[in-house]
Order: C-alpha cells, then structure tokens, then sequence
C-alpha cells in the first residue's frame, strides 16, 4: 500500500483517475463553505498507486495507527464507487488507534462535518459511521 501522504491538512486522495471533471467537482464541493460557514480542513492528493484497488483494499491498507503514525483521524477517498454513483458518497476510512469501526461513505457536502468534528476531536468516527443510511452513505444529521 502507498504511504500516508504527509500533509498539514486532513487529506482526500483520489485514487481513480477516470473522470477529471468529476475531481474537480468533488474538490469543488468539498472546498465550499457549509450554509453555516464551516470549511473542510483538507488537502487534496493524487495517489496513482491507489488506482484500480476497491474501498475495502484501500482501507485495509492504512493500519489504525492515529495520533502515534499519522498526523489525522481520518482519511477520504475518491475511489471507483464515488466517480461511478451520481451523489459522488467518498470513502471515509477510520485511522483512530483502538476504534474498529470500519470505513463508510460521506457526500462530498459532509466532508466539512466529518473533518471539523473529528480534527477537534468533538465527535467521533462511530457516530458519523452509525448515522449512515442503509446503503453505508452519511448524508448528515
């Protein structure tokens, strides 16, 4: 599996790369503000040796390892399902130490909540992963 990327931010990664118009949606709805103002703390990132692996392998990839290995809670992909379905719902993996709730997927408008809650340590990944509908997809509260 490729490393982390080492960034400041929350990172998103894309890992297809079939559809630049839909990055850049994504990135475009991500970067919006919410109706309340909140931004999403993210940097994006280009990882090429992520393309053509599902969600679960991606997943599996990164060991649960925060705060010791990496510098955030959780980590967003684009994958083949979210440039594949028309609400675009990102990968949202869990990279907590000692939380075994697995990955679930965000619409890109909630990567704003998920990023802000968890990196000021408010909420935590569980309640954003048990309040997905179900088809595994947080649409909000």
């Amino acid at each position: 599996m490729a490393d982390l990327p080492e960034t400041w931010c929350v990172p998103v990664v894309r890992a297809d790369f079939r559809d630049d118009d839909v990055w850049r949606q994504i990135k475009d709805d991500i970067v919006s503000p919410t109706e309340e103002g909140f931004v999403a703390g993210v940097e994006f990132v280009e990882d090429r040796a992520l393309a053509g692996l599902s969600g679960t392998a991606i997943a599996a990839g990164y060991p649960r390892a925060y705060p010791h290995q990496y510098r955030h809670p959780v980590l967003f992909v684009v994958d083949a399902v979210t440039v594949s379905l028309s609400e675009r719902p990102l990968l949202v993996v869990n990279l907590n130490e000692g939380y075994e709730t697995g990955p679930f997927r965000a619409l890109p408008r909630q990567v704003q909540a998920i990023e802000n809650n968890l990196s000021i340590a408010n909420m935590d990944f569980h309640e954003f992963a048990r309040s997905a509908g179900p088809d595994g997809v947080f649409r909000g509260f």
